[in-house]
């Protein structure tokens, strides 16, 4: 175990020892000079024993813009966290590289699938917003750092909000000032589970188990001004962690619609750059605190058409679990939810629009246990998947 260690540890030097010096050459990089000190900040931090590595994040913009600016914020662990400000460009900013666990990989040897053990690192969580003349945007992205360098494409949108320069904003240069204003909450549809006569389903989440949802953002003149109900975009789906385990029991052929009281932080983050400044509201999503309401209709009792029938046998035993761990995840709209929200005293902030909750989610995916009280026949189908990847709910039918 020693020496694997330690032939870990001289990869991760080397490759950071290798782009150190390249910051000699940037164009052949591509970094910077004024970003080269963050690579040495985690070179030293590295030397220290500390889990950190490098993130590259290049961000794509739909068309030309004039005097961007660039943030990089980290959520990963908290508090947000600015780790980059300045000129729009690729920067290399430092992570964190967490160990949480180990996982198996599939890896081909000398022609043979084999499985290794390796370590798993909690996902990294980055906001970028572009801050330039009449234009801007934001969008959370999440990652995992398998490797010390990470390098990440962000599609970023603009929107026209026609924020120009001020000779108020004389002297400012590049300033990013998050502040936390509040907390919103939301009833989000988060899953739905099914039932036939005689199996019953329930939800088998851990203190791990989290489920991808909406974020938004909103930018508002420097110069005052609240954000508008109906104005909010959508900044990314985020990874948000169930704080509340319960297994609401379906069954006698229930449809049961759960809703999760979804705790909001609103921040206001300020970005000044090229004599430009803005107000950006933030809505970040932190944590699912309890099922708040449970919608209840007759299940189908039927799969539809374009699910991945599978089957469980009678002589398999009465209960079983179903995974969601298929790697071909599309990621696409899970279920909607219509929210009109406000929250604050003295400043009010109103949130008025869907909130979608996706069929990904960079941490522990919910979990599926099907009781059977009484068999129907001497098999019972059960289809977790649609053809494109995660489903979020199983549906059953006896054959």
């Amino acid at each position: 175990m020693a020496p694997l260690r330690s032939k870990k540890k001289l990869a991760v030097m080397a490759v950071i020892t290798v782009i150190v010096l390249l910051v000699a050459v940037p164009a052949v990089y591509g970094v910077q000079p004024d970003n080269a000190g963050v690579l040495y900040s985690t070179y030293l931090d590295w030397l220290q024993g500390k889990p950190v590595g490098l993130a590259q994040v290049n961000s794509i913009l739909p068309h030309n813009v004039e005097k961007a600016m660039l943030v990089v914020v980290d959520y990963t662990s908290g508090d947000p966290e600015v780790l980059y400000k300045g000129p729009f460009m690729s920067p290399m900013v430092k992570i964190e590289r967490i160990p949480v666990g180990t996982k198996l990989k599939a890896v081909i040897r000398d022609g043979r699938v084999s499985q290794i053990t390796v370590t798993k690192y909690k996902p990294v969580q980055l906001l970028v917003i572009v801050s330039a003349r009449e234009y801007w945007g934001a969008k959370f992205i999440e990652f995992t750092p398998d490797k010390p360098l990470t390098r990440v494409n962000v599609r970023m949108p603009l929107y026209r909000d026609g924020v120009g320069e001020s000779i108020k904003n004389l002297g400012k240069g590049f300033q990013v000032t998050i502040n936390s204003i509040g907390t919103m909450y939301m009833d989000v549809k988060i899953l739905r589970l099914h039932s036939v006569l005689g199996a019953t389903e329930e939800i088998d989440i851990d203190h791990e188990a989290s489920l991808a949802l909406d974020s938004f953002s909103q930018s508002v003149s420097q110069f005052g001004g609240e954000p508008s109900p109906t104005g909010w975009e959508c900044t990314g789906a985020v990874t948000t962690p169930f704080e509340y385990l319960a297994p609401v029991p379906t069954s006698n052929g229930e449809m049961k619609t759960v809703y999760g009281h979804v705790r909001y932080n609103v921040e206001l983050t300020t970005v000044c750059g090229y004599l430009i400044c803005r107000n950006i509201y933030i809505l970040h999503p932190e944590g699912i605190e309890y099922f708040s309401k449970i919608q209840t209709g007759r299940d189908p009792g039927t799969i539809p058409w374009n699910l991945d029938k599978r089957i469980h046998w009678r002589s398999a035993g009465n209960e079983f679990k179903v995974y969601f761990d298929r790697s071909s995840n599309d990621g696409g709209v899970y279920l909607s939810t219509s929210v009109s929200v406000c929250f604050g005293e003295v400043a009010t902030v109103c949130f008025s629009g869907t909130v979608d909750s996706y069929r990904k989610t960079s941490g522990s995916k919910p979990v599926i246990k099907v009781l059977i009280n009484s068999w129907h026949g001497g098999r019972l189908y059960f289809a977790p998947y649609s053809s494109r990847g995660n489903y979020y709910e199983v549906y059953l039918q006896w054959g």
